[in-house]
């Protein structure tokens, strides 16, 4: 006769206990996909300035002065005219690492709320006043 009791004020702190956790869970799962879902807008408009980037610093190494470069101090950084691109804000620099090695960079950045960036490095290297990248992997996505 005890035992039916306990068992039967038993089952209404395990009711509330399973309402809590399914609660919980459906308030977490609801919390994730907003998550995920921002995520991915944010990836996308980050993916969509990509190319701008990547246009900028192909038309550095494009139009290389090496003149100008040889000039550059090691260790000093020159900001450099970038593309205009609608929409968009491009921004490159150049960086003199060593007595032949360069790091150019661009940035291009939307003007949309909330502001995303996009950062890409590449390693150059000037042999003979001509500059190409160099060898393995010269890209680098930077944050």
């Amino acid at each position: 006769m005890r035992i039916r009791r306990a068992i039967r004020g038993a089952a209404l702190p395990m009711v509330l206990f399973a309402m809590t956790i399914a609660s919980a869970l459906a308030v977490g799962g609801a919390f994730v996909a907003r998550q995920l879902a921002a995520s991915a807008r944010f990836v996308q408009r980050g993916s969509m300035l990509q190319p701008a980037a990547e246009r900028s610093l192909v038309e550095l190494i494009a139009m290389w002065d090496s003149s100008a470069r040889s000039d550059q101090p090691i260790g000093s950084v020159m900001t450099l005219a970038s593309p205009a691109i609608s929409g968009l804000e491009v921004a490159s620099w150049v960086t003199r690492t060593s007595d032949r090695t360069y790091w150019l960079v661009a940035e291009a950045a939307s003007r949309e709320r909330p502001p995303v960036r996009r950062r890409i490095g590449v390693l150059v290297r000037v042999s003979g006043g001509v500059p190409a990248l160099v060898p393995l992997r010269a890209w680098s996505d930077l944050p």
